[in-house]
């Protein structure tokens, strides 16, 4: 029944996404057919084209003829260059995977250690400059704090290319851009669920026992913080997924980010569909792999 449940949750929210992302491209100002003809072509021209490509016809047989190629595995052909969708995102998408990949171990390789050292802390200056620190990172949005570090490493420093993916060292800025914002929101979530369980009688039986700090703390007391952890995890690597696009395009990274904004500057429909149903497949199917992940972490839900 539970997986029942969760399929049907599955079905309903890419339904969802699909026609909202329909209804909201249709709606944004803008023909594609001006777009690729320009302003100078004919009225015949014009109309050939919206033929050509179906947009002549009412919305809500465009969008049943988008559901049907769907069911069928075709993405469609982009309005534009005519390359198939399946191939665009398959060039575009591992190069968006690798930089959340790597935000994300960038977010737990600092916040996790500054959260479990600010919880060691609590109340002392320590405790209080992490906090700051973390606050501080969390309110710098990525299209604010990103130009800011291709100013002092890339420009000032020199130390990384400025934008691109020619060097291996291209993804270190917009990496730290992700990362940097994750890691504020899990040093204060390992910080206050660590707190939550520090004090509880199982933790100073351990310690009665003679087990060294460290030992408590990785073995007994983080354990049982993990819980919460592991759902901020699952939900911000949803959102650095869907939150590539700013970040890719000041860097000018060429993940799927990147080319869903490329897209929606050239009004082509069949690509920005194509990549809003991607980038949201991706953040359900992480949550639901965070839910498998807290059953097999919590006894008490998987008996549940």
């Amino acid at each position: 029944m539970n997986y029942l449940k969760h399929m049907l949750s599955f079905t309903a929210v890419i339904f969802g996404v699909l026609l909202l992302t329909f209804l909201l491209i249709h709606a944004v100002p803008g023909d594609p057919v001006e777009v690729m003809l320009g302003e100078s072509a004919s009225m015949a021209d014009r109309q050939a084209l919206r033929a050509d490509l179906g947009l002549n016809q009412p919305l809500i047989k465009q969008f049943g003829h988008y559901l049907t190629s769907l069911s069928q595995g075709d993405f469609g052909r982009s309005i534009h260059t005519k390359t198939p969708i399946v191939d665009l995102i398959k060039a575009r998408y591992p190069a968006t995977l690798k930089l959340a990949f790597l935000s994300l171990i960038i977010g737990l390789s600092i916040g996790i250690p500054l959260g479990i050292y600010a919880a060691l802390n609590a109340g002392h200056w320590q405790d209080l400059i992490v906090t700051l620190v973390s606050v501080r990172l969390s309110a710098m949005p990525a299209f604010w704090l990103g130009p800011i570090l291709m100013l002092v490493f890339a420009l000032w420093l020199g130390w990384f290319p400025v934008s691109g993916m020619d060097s291996g060292t291209s993804i270190v800025l917009p990496a730290l851009t992700l990362g940097f914002g994750l890691s504020a929101i899990l040093t204060r979530m390992t910080r206050t669920s660590l707190l939550e369980v520090l004090n509880d009688d199982y933790i100073r039986t351990a310690r009665a026992k003679g087990l060294s700090e460290p030992e408590v703390i990785v073995r007994h007391a983080l354990r049982a913080a993990l819980l919460p952890i592991i759902t901020i995890v699952g939900l911000q690597m949803g959102s650095l997924l869907a939150g590539t696009v700013i970040t890719e395009t000041i860097f000018s990274w060429d993940g799927i980010g990147r080319l869903l904004v490329e897209s929606i500057e050239k009004r082509d429909y069949p690509v920005t569909q194509a990549c809003v149903l991607v980038v949201a497949l991706s953040y359900v199917l992480v949550n639901l792999f965070t839910d498998i992940l807290y059953r097999l972490a919590d006894p008490r839900v998987r008996a549940s």
